[in-house]
Formats: C-alpha cells, sequence, structure tokens
C-alpha cells in the first residue's frame, strides 16, 4: 500500500504542519506504508524522512512584505512540478493501492484536485488550523490599502477552494469543530468532513525532554531567578504576543518579581516584538531566543507555558506543554477549549485582555500546588493526542479513498 503526502512547503520546515507530515510519514512506515512525499517544487522524500533542522535557524525571520502577504497564496511552480511529479508517480506505481493525502489548501490541494480530473483518484484534504481567520489577522493587522486589496483576493481564492472540494470526490479532515462548522456553512456537506486533531510521538517526545536544570541552564536560568513563563511557536499575527508581553511586563510591576519571559521562535513580527519589549522596559527580563530545533526539549525549563493566539487549529506547541505537564494559560478560543478545560488542564483567558492573563499569571504565581494540579491533568489529557491513537483512524480514513 502506496501513500502519497503532498506539503506545499518545505519539508525540513520549523512550523507545525511540516512536523506532523514527518510524524505522520515516520508512522506510517513503522507500520508498513509505502510513503512518498511531494513537497515544495516537485521535489520527492521516500521513506527516510529524517531531515535536519539545524541550519534553519537563520532562516525563519521573514519581513512583513508582499511575499510574505501572499505566502499564502499558490506557488505556481509547486503546483505545476508537483502535479507533472505525482502523475509520474502514479503511472509508475499502477499497481500499487495507494492513496493521495494533501496538506494545504493551496498548493497541495491543486495538485490533488488535478490528480482527480487526471486520474479520477480519490484524495484527502487535510485543512490544519483555521486558514481564512489567519489569513485575515495577517492581511489586515496594520490596515493598509496592499493588505486589504490581499485580503479580497484571499476570500476569492478561499471561494474557489470550496468549489474544487466541492465538487470532487474528497474527504476533508479539520482540526477541530469550529472549522468543521465553517465548512459546513461554506456548503461542504458532512460526509465529507472529519474532525482529525493534531498528534505527536508520546514517548518519543517525554524521552528527549532535558532535566529541569540543564534546560534552565540552556536557557539561562539561575537559581536565584524566580518563576519563568515560556512560550514556543511562530511571531505572528495570529499568535498575539504583544497581548503576552504586556500581561507579563504588568506583572512584573506589580511583584517586582525576578520572573523571566522565555520566547522560543521566529518569524516576520520579530523586529516588531523587540521593540515592544523594550518600550515596555522588560528587556532584561524577557529572553527573546530565536528559532530552536526541537525547542520542546526545553519544557522543564519553565514553570508555566503561556498560548495567547488569536486563533488555532490544534496546536502541537500546546501538546507538548501538555506532555511536559506543564501549568497551562491559553487564549478562551473554541480550538483551545475543545482540548483543555478550564480550570482543569489549563487557565483560560480572553486573548484581547492583557489585564486577566496578568491576573492568571499572578494567580499560578501565588500558587505552586495549582500549577502541579494543572501539569498533571495536562499530561494525562495528552494521551488523547499520541500518534498511535490519532493516525491510527488516519489509517481508517485511509480505507474509504485507496485506488488502483
Amino acid at each position: 500500500m502506496l501513500v502519497y503526502l503532498i506539503f506545499g512547503g518545505e519539508l525540513s520546515g520549523s512550523g507545525g504542519w511540516a512536523k506532523y507530515v514527518r510524524e505522520l510519514a515516520d508512522f506510517l512506515t513503522s507500520h508498513g506504508y509505502n510513503v512518498k512525499i511531494i513537497h515544495r517544487l516537485g521535489k520527492v522524500s521516500l521513506n527516510d524522512i529524517k531531515v535536519n533542522l539545524a541550519n534553519e535557524a537563520g532562516m525563519r525571520h521573514r519581513r512583513v512584505s508582499l511575499p510574505y502577504l501572499a505566502s499564502h497564496f499558490p506557488n505556481p511552480l509547486t503546483v505545476l512540478l508537483g502535479t507533472i511529479r505525482l502523475v509520474k508517480e502514479f503511472k509508475h506505481d499502477r499497481d500499487f493501492l495507494k492513496v493521495i493525502h494533501a496538506h494545504d489548501l493551496p498548493s497541495s490541494l491543486l495538485i490533488a484536485f488535478f490528480m482527480w480530473r487526471f486520474f479520477k483518484a480519490s484524495y484527502v484534504v487535510q485543512i490544519h488550523g483555521f486558514p481564512l481567520r489567519e489569513w485575515k489577522i495577517k492581511l489586515l493587522q496594520n490596515n493598509s490599502f496592499l493588505g486589504k486589496l490581499m485580503w479580497v483576493l484571499t476570500k476569492i481564492l478561499h471561494i474557489i477552494y470550496v468549489k474544487l472540494i466541492m465538487n470532487s470526490s474528497v474527504l476533508v479532515l479539520v482540526n477541530n469543530s469550529e472549522v468543521k462548522s465553517f465548512y459546513k456553512s461554506c456548503g461542504i456537506s458532512l460526509h465529507k468532513l472529519e474532525v482529525m486533531p493534531s498528534a505527536i510521538n508520546l514517548q518519543e517526545h517525554e524521552k528527549r525532554l532535558l532535566p529541569r536544570r540543564e534546560a534552565r541552564k540552556y536557557l539561562g536560568l539561575t537559581e536565584l531567578d524566580d518563576i519563568s513563563l515560556g512560550y514556543i511557536g511562530g511571531l505572528k499575527p495570529e499568535k498575539n504576543l504583544e497581548t503576552l508581553v504586556n500581561a507579563f511586563s504588568d506583572f512584573i510591576s506589580c511583584t517586582k518579581t525576578k520572573a523571566k519571559l522565555i520566547i522560543i521562535g521566529d518569524g516576520p513580527l520579530k523586529s516588531k516584538l523587540e521593540k515592544h519589549i523594550k518600550e515596555r522596559g522588560i528587556d532584561r527580563y524577557t529572553y527573546l531566543f530565536g528559532y530552536i530545533p526541537d525547542a520542546y526539549r526545553f519544557l522543564n525549563g519553565i514553570d508555566i507555558f503561556v498560548l495567547p493566539s488569536l486563533s488555532e487549529g490544534s496546536p502541537l506547541s500546546l501538546i507538548e506543554a501538555m506532555v511536559a505537564g506543564k501549568a497551562i494559560i491559553a487564549s478562551n478560543i473554541p480550538a483551545i477549549r475543545e482540548m483543555v478545560e478550564d480550570r482543569k488542564e489549563a487557565l483560560l483567558f480572553d486573548p484581547h485582555n492583557p489585564q486577566q492573563l496578568k491576573n492568571l499569571i499572578l494567580t499560578l504565581y501565588n500558587n505552586p500546588k495549582m500549577r502541579e494540579k494543572l501539569g498533571e491533568n495536562a499530561r494525562r489529557k495528552a494521551k488523547q493526542y499520541d500518534v498511535n491513537v490519532i493516525f491510527q483512524k488516519i489509517l481508517q480514513i485511509y480505507k474509504r479513498v485507496w485506488v488502483l
């Protein structure tokens, strides 16, 4: 049996989508499936999906520019070369049972759709996150004419994507029920929609977590430092990091503590965030590390994990924090409420309200037992997101769309 995983970006990327594809490919290979990954510009990776991320640290920062604003549009070369390559692979593998699994809306969906047109091949498209909402946040953040124009084009393109899905033989996997309801309202029938949250290899992640002392040393924390807060992820508009910085600044002001804020990640808002941290006068309390491969290894070095996002699908960083047994503060948005329950596995807050976030930080600062209890509950809940649970469901999905 053969699975074609189509991914429009770089397979070695640091984002959640790329990591998900690598985890899925590894799982499928370990279960006896042949896997071919067709990614950016028609590149093909076979079963050996181990990639080297060590040299990518300097590649993550992109300025807010026209290429960045258009980065979610289909890449014509990726679509063309990916389609040509997949046609060749399809003909070569004509005797295999096979399935096409596309992993984003723009480029991968178009490649899979063309395969349906050429070969009547059914396929699965997996929509990670809540694309339209995230694109809106990205494009309209500065209220610029260019951003507004790109938003209009984006909405038109999204209508086309939905039409392609409606008019082809496809199953759509979405990360959460909110996104499922949205695409149902767009006219996609319920029998085509399946909720499939993110997944990680719990055993591998637990094994690679560094001991607390070693992790804190790497992060520059000492025994004299007080409580530490951490965020791991992209520095992008939808991640809402200014709210985290504002809340942490107010927390420092009212407690006079030696607390530290650890931010690991890179992205187009890095310069803006650095400037905001200095303006709030907390640069000596805030460590902005940039991109670190497999940053979850350092989670034992922090006390509270904070995810202040305005929009999410099924965030891998949240699952990683749960596996590490961290006390979690996260946005009170539908996607996160579907994963953790307020006051049980996490404390949830209005992502537009930095004062509320500050109060929750203060609550956990003053209550170590609550931090411990939240972490224990989160670790137990994380077992639901193991690859051996989630990816088994994907195998059942594949059986519905096998083609010759």
